[in-house]
């Protein structure tokens, strides 16, 4: 699993706003930099390793949540805007995150099951268990592989509607 990437620039003595729009920035950077591994399916560990900068993106836009929320001498209802267009990024966020979750589960089954028949000695139960084994292997690659569907067509999507540079003007407001 690849390291959270050095966050820089933090000041201790500002305001937790002025460091959340410090961090989270830093953070979406972080998950666009295995970007180039998106559109190859066998790069399992790097799409892994995206997943994790992905769960660390939401993880830390949930700790600073309350500071996107404007103060109370603006207006309500631009205060609620605010707050459902986090939870929006958020939500997309989270999204990404349980699909590549998904995708590494995936992986994991096929990974045990590839191994499961050479952990039986006898010979006889290892080709009492093949056909079983052999389905189910098909039936994980069919789910891997509309995971991975599904997660490149949502990615896409977003490169699409510009989500990133949305993202990052946001918490930059």
């Amino acid at each position: 699993m690849a390291k959270a990437h050095k966050i820089t620039g933090v000041k201790p003595l500002c305001s937790y706003r002025e460091n959340a729009r410090i961090i989270l920035p830093q953070k979406v950077e972080e998950v666009y930099t295995w970007e180039p591994f998106v559109w190859d399916a066998a790069r399992r560990e790097e799409l892994h390793n995206m997943r994790i900068a992905i769960k660390r993106l939401r993880y830390t836009m949930e700790i600073f949540r309350v500071a996107y929320r404007l103060p109370k001498k603006r207006s309500e209802k631009t205060a609620v805007v605010s707050d459902k267009r986090f939870a929006e990024f958020l939500a997309v966020v989270i999204d990404l995150q349980e699909i590549l979750g998904d995708i590494h589960d995936g992986d994991v089954v096929l990974e045990v099951l590839a191994d499961y028949t050479s952990q039986s000695e006898d010979q006889r139960e290892r080709v009492a268990m093949l056909p079983g084994v052999t389905k189910l292997i098909a039936q994980a690659k069919e789910t891997r592989k509309a995971d991975y569907k599904m997660f490149l067509k949502k990615w896409e999507q977003l490169s699409a509607t510009g989500f990133k540079e949305k993202l990052l003007s946001f918490l930059a407001s």
